[in-house]
């Protein structure tokens, strides 16, 4: 027996410490030029990203993130088992020889080369641009091998001239366009690079798949969202639409996005059909792309329960237009109510917005935006860390109201933090009284959330008033 003395028992717990959560954390899935498949990649800086992957869609998706408010972004190199593939060229021009592309392109780009000065191959010379001539190229000579290699890109022009007459060849203002559509990664790819994530231990709120995706992929996110929530982690994916085909009309691309839509719902999978034409911040570049990547970023800088629509946030950063060219409201609001995420503009405002964080839910669903969805997995997450103490814990039979008070305090304290916080109006907690754990080692908790409430509609009643006539 020790000698009498004074003993400290030290409790844990007492403070009801929350772990910081994942809130404004998002990962990105895509490929790239250069980097590891399948590794995790934490990044902070926009200016590392070229360093870290190269050129690429996976590339485009993090500067438009951190140009729209991202600060951390957990970036995972999917295998590109789906080449990029060179458009048709149409040529403009009065000189006889003729230049075609070759190669797999590393990124969508919307390319011209035009000759400068005219003549055979090591005499003239020509410029290129891959942003529709928004910025070109300087001055190169036409190489005496006929062939030039595109920095950067996975394209080879194929210069071939006249030879009857080669000074004919090229000629100043001569002008050759194609598009190319970026490499993807099928399903399988992007499945492997999910459970990269879901297996490790980083902490993120949402996914976004980088590429052009059908109902096939988003129905593999579905899934991919429900086994993580059978893990515990309560996140959603964001995924891209296709981008209008050569020669689609505006209402042809909706009328198949609408179609592809109207197979598919998810409580966690949101896809975003809005195009824009942005600024590139890695390359300077006028780029047309899917707008996920900013969207994305302004979902990363925005408190959980704020929709990325809220016009007092400020408009979109570095958005130069809405496209397809030709896109007007009628579009927007018939893909905007099959629940695609769209971008749109407000009169009287300059700048451009976010039309709703659409989930790609039903129209009864709770979870059809963000803005619900982002509070109730914090919440799910922050409920759960504080229960976790109480595993294996015990309760008296004979005296468990007692006990069920403690715990019904301790799992309301998440969600009374949230409402401090503006997250959510209110929370509750409730565990019904006539429950035999003893014989049944379960017990039944009730969570219950008032969500903050987004006006998206303001009816406002103007006219005039007499005040003499007033009663």
């Amino acid at each position: 027996m020790p000698l009498p003395d004074v003993n400290i028992n030290i409790l844990d717990g007492g403070l009801g410490m929350l772990p910081s959560g994942s809130a404004g954390l998002q990962a990105k899935i895509g490929v790239c030029s250069a980097g590891t498949v399948g590794q995790i990649v934490s990044v902070t800086d926009p200016g590392k990203i070229k360093d870290l992957f190269g050129t690429g869609p996976l590339c485009g998706a993090l500067y438009d993130a951190f140009a729209a408010g991202a600060r951390v972004v957990y970036a995972v190199k999917a295998s590109s088992d789906i080449a990029g593939t060179i458009g048709s060229i149409t040529a403009t021009k009065t000189g006889q020889g003729n230049i075609t592309a070759s190669g797999s392109p590393l990124d969508a780009y919307e390319a011209v080369v035009v000759i400068v000065d005219s003549g055979a191959k090591n005499a003239a010379t020509f410029k290129y641009s891959l942003d529709g001539g928004d910025n070109f190229s300087e001055k190169i000579t036409v190489p005496t091998g006929l062939s030039y290699v595109v920095p950067d890109t996975g394209i080879t022009l194929e210069f071939t001239e006249f030879a009857t007459y080669p000074d004919q060849s090229f000629l100043a203002d001569d002008k050759y366009e194609f598009k190319t559509k970026a490499p993807q990664a099928s399903v399988n790819s992007v499945n492997n690079a999910i459970e990269v994530l879901l297996d490790s231990s980083y902490l993120y709120e949402f996914i976004h798949v980088v590429g052009e995706s059908d109902a096939a992929m988003w129905a593999a996110l579905d899934v991919k969202a429900l086994e993580a929530e059978a893990k515990f982690r309560f996140i959603h994916f964001l995924a891209e639409a296709a981008a209008p085909a050569e020669g689609d009309t505006v209402d042809q691309w909706v009328a198949d996005l609408l179609a592809a839509k109207a197979s598919f719902a998810s409580t966690r999978v949101s896809i975003c059909a809005g195009q824009l034409e942005l600024i590139d911040m890695g390359t300077g570049r006028s780029v047309t792309r899917n707008g996920a990547g900013i969207y994305s970023g302004r979902v990363s800088s925005i408190p959980v329960q704020q929709s990325p629509g809220k016009v007092m946030t400020g408009s979109l950063p570095a958005v130069i237009g809405l496209r397809p060219v030709g896109i007007n409201d009628g579009h927007i609001l018939a893909l905007d109510e099959a629940g695609f995420i769209t971008f749109r503009q407000y009169i009287g405002l300059n700048g451009f917005y976010v039309t709703n964080g659409r989930i790609a839910a039903e129209v009864i669903s709770d979870f059809r935006f963000v803005e619900v969805r982002r509070p109730m997995d914090k919440a799910c997450s922050l409920v759960r860390t504080a229960g976790l103490r109480y595993e294996h814990a015990e309760i008296d039979p004979l005296n468990q109201d007692k006990s069920l008070s403690a715990i019904e305090a301790s799992l309301t304290a998440p969600l009374d933090i949230m409402a401090g916080n503006g997250e959510i109006a209110g929370g509750r907690v409730v565990i019904p009284r006539d429950q035999d754990v003893l014989a049944t080692s379960t017990l039944r908790v009730k969570v219950r959330i008032v969500p903050m409430a987004t006006m998206r509609w303001l009816e406002l009643e103007i006219g005039y008033e007499n005040p003499f006539q007033q009663s």
